[in-house]
């Protein structure tokens, strides 16, 4: 094969059936528990030596990209809140950072750019951009303007306000979303290539398909948007079931949706006809962790099949365990490696 792993995502995306299929399987959180590094232990790490660890990783691996991020999750504490950090897996949010809607006029987002934390992540993702050398797309990270809404406020609150305030609502969701353009600029100035939201707090576990459409569909269309004013291709996960929505997904310019184990992943697909580019759904957990790297590659190998038509990416359903055996994960790698997608419908 002579694509590169960036030619063959970027081949998907534009509906035209690359070589093989591209995979975003979660590869590094597994190898850095692997390597004994918990969250915190590993983001305090020296930013050269962060980013030639996750360049290993990929390139030993044969996954389809790169990742230069901060964790939307530890912006809480750059602009005043409290976070926690946990053993394995990602911070919590300890004490929100806004209190009254009212008082968001008075936050300072210059605090974001001085964070130690943001340094250290844009400083790393220079290195491990440059690493990559154009062979993959460079992934900046974040959460939905929805999802960090509730980080900064408060989960519950919002969605009382969802009903009971709406216009706090959409000034809380109009400064997140000016605090997302603020934390994403530098990363797409030194070469992010792929903007890539997870927004689970818009899931249909957590919210109604009427208020989706209210306050967080437009949300994902103007990160979208803007994300693509500056070049780049688009990416959404959202947890759960989203079935009732995929309509409404389908108009925010995103141009991967990445879908949990509980959506029907082909009438997914049949909705969408092709507007965007279906990835994942193994069960993160009862597939990935739990069964055999024979039982994972079964499960990949008949999606391919279901799928067949369909512009398609090999991913997990959600984040895979960082307990989970490295060989359950690159099953997936093996799949998208062996398999070429047929025509497009």
């Amino acid at each position: 094969m002579s694509a590169t792993a960036r030619e063959v995502m970027d081949s998907v995306i534009n509906r035209i059936p690359p070589e093989r299929f591209p995979t975003t399987a979660s590869v590094f959180s597994v190898s850095s528990r692997a390597a004994g590094y918990t969250y915190e232990q590993f983001a305090n790490l020296d930013p050269l030596e962060q980013a030639q660890f996750e360049y290993n990783v990929v390139s030993k691996n044969g996954t389809d990209h790169l990742s230069g991020s901060m964790s939307g999750t530890l912006l809480p504490e750059a602009l005043g809140g409290k976070i926690k950090f946990r053993e394995h897996g990602s911070p919590d949010v300890d004490e929100p950072m806004i209190e009254n809607i009212s008082d968001i006029d008075k936050i300072d987002l210059s605090r974001i750019r001085n964070y130690h934390h943001y340094q250290k992540s844009l400083e790393s993702a220079r290195y491990l951009f440059d690493m990559g050398n154009g062979v993959y797309n460079n992934y900046v990270h974040t959460w939905g303007v929805f999802t960090q809404a509730g980080l900064f406020y408060g989960e519950e609150k919002l969605m009382r306000a969802c009903l009971r305030d709406k216009p706090a609502v959409n000034a809380l969701l109009e400064f997140t979303f000016e605090v997302f353009k603020y934390t994403q600029d530098e990363f797409i100035d030194i070469g992010a290539t792929i903007g890539s939201c997870a927004d689970p707090t818009a899931s249909g576990d957590m919210i109604s398909k009427r208020v989706f459409e209210e306050f967080a569909a437009p949300y994902l269309k103007k990160v979208y948007d803007w994300y693509k004013s500056r070049g780049l291709h688009t990416s959404l996960h959202i947890c759960g079931n989203i079935d009732d929505r995929i309509d409404l997904i389908a108009n925010t310019n995103v141009d991967i949706l990445s879908v949990d184990h509980k959506v029907d992943i082909v009438k997914a697909a049949q909705v969408l006809n092709g507007r965007a580019v279906i990835g994942g759904n193994a069960d993160p957990v009862s597939v990935i962790l739990d069964q055999t790297p024979a039982d994972v590659r079964a499960f990949y190998e008949d999606l391919v099949v279901k799928l067949d038509g369909y512009p398609y990416a090999i991913m997990p359903g959600c984040s895979v365990p960082t307990s989970t055996p490295i060989a359950n994960v690159l099953a997936m790698v093996e799949v998208a490696h062996a398999h070429k997608p047929g025509k497009y419908n």
